[in-house]
C-alpha cells in the first residue's frame, strides 16, 4: 500500500495517504494511535472492485498533529477539507473503525463528509462517566507522575498494558494530542448518530472490550436506517483479524 503514498498540505497541516484500486471510491478513517496502514488486508480484499481512499490523520501515521486540541468536529472537517484539495471523486461509502467511526458519524451527520453508504467498525463514541473519569485519572497519573498504583492499586498492570495498546505512548508526549484525547473521551455521537440519514452497516466483534458490542446495539438503535453484524470470537481490530469476514459483509452491503 505503501508505494502509492501521497503527501498534502490540508489547512496548514502535513497528512499523506493512499488512494488504490478501481470502481467507485470508498474512504477509510483508521482508529485512535493507530494508521491507514491497519486497513492493508481490507485493501487486498476489495481493491478490485472499488478506488480506496486511506487517509493518516493529524497526528497519527505520520502525519502532523493539529496545532491546538481537537474535537470530533475538527477531525470531520479537515477530511472534508483533504477530499476538496484532492479533487476526490464523490465518496460512494466512508469506512471507520474506532474513533474513526466516532469521525465517520459527526462528519456525515453535519453534512461535512458526504457519502451514500456508511460502514462503522466496532465504532466508539458512546460516552459513560465511569470511562471518562477513569481515562482523565489516567492522563493525569502519566502527566503528573501520580504513581498508577495510588489510583487503581489492582488494575495496574492491565491498565498499563490496554492503555498504551490503545493509545501508543509516545502520544502522550505531545500535548495538543494529550489534550485532543481528553477532549475526545468526553464526545458522546448518540445524538448525531440519530441524525445519520444514509444506509448504514455496523460490525462488531464479540470479544471486543474497547467497543464492545453494546456501542454497536446502541448505535444501531440511534442510527434509522441501520443493520448490526456481529462476528463471533473477534476483537477490536476486527478488520485484520478477519479480513475476509469483513471485506465480505462490506460487499454484501454495498451491493
Amino acid at each position: 500500500m505503501g508505494s502509492n503514498g501521497m503527501n498534502v498540505v490540508v489547512n496548514g497541516l502535513m497528512t499523506n495517504y493512499q488512494k488504490v484500486g478501481k470502481g467507485k471510491t470508498l474512504l477509510f478513517l483508521h482508529g485512535w494511535g493507530d494508521s491507514s496502514e491497519t486497513f492493508a488486508q481490507l485493501t487486498e480484499q476489495l481493491k478490485n472492485q472499488y478506488t480506496l481512499l486511506l487517509l493518516n490523520m493529524p497526528g497519527f501515521g505520520g502525519a502532523e498533529p493539529p496545532h491546538e486540541a481537537w474535537g470530533l468536529i475538527d477531525y470531520a472537517r479537515f477530511v472534508s477539507a483533504w477530499l476538496k484539495k484532492i479533487d476526490a471523486d464523490p465518496i460512494y461509502a466512508v469506512v471507520g473503525h474506532s474513533f474513526g467511526g466516532s469521525i465517520v458519524i459527526v462528519g456525515v451527520s453535519s453534512e461535512q463528509i458526504k457519502a451514500d453508504k456508511v460502514v462503522l467498525l466496532a465504532s466508539g463514541g458512546i460516552r459513560n462517566k465511569n470511562f471518562v473519569k477513569k481515562k482523565a485519572l489516567y492522563l493525569a497519573a502519566k502527566t503528573l507522575k501520580v504513581p498508577l498504583r495510588l489510583l487503581f492499586p489492582r488494575k495496574v498492570e492491565k491498565i498499563k498494558s490496554g492503555f498504551y495498546k490503545k493509545i501508543g505512548s509516545d502520544l502522550l508526549l505531545i500535548p495538543h494530542m494529550r489534550q485532543t484525547f481528553i477532549k475526545m473521551v468526553r464526545e458522546d455521537v448518540q445524538l448525531q448518530a440519530k441524525a445519520v440519514k444514509q444506509p448504514t452497516l455496523l460490525i462488531y466483534g464479540d470479544k471486543d472490550r474497547e467497543t464492545p458490542v453494546s456501542y454497536g446495539h446502541l448505535l444501531a438503535a440511534d442510527i434509522p436506517n441501520s443493520h448490526l453484524e456481529i462476528i463471533p470470537a473477534t476483537g477490536h481490530f476486527l478488520h485484520q483479524e478477519k479480513p475476509e469476514q469483513v471485506a465480505g459483509l462490506i460487499k454484501k452491503f454495498l451491493n
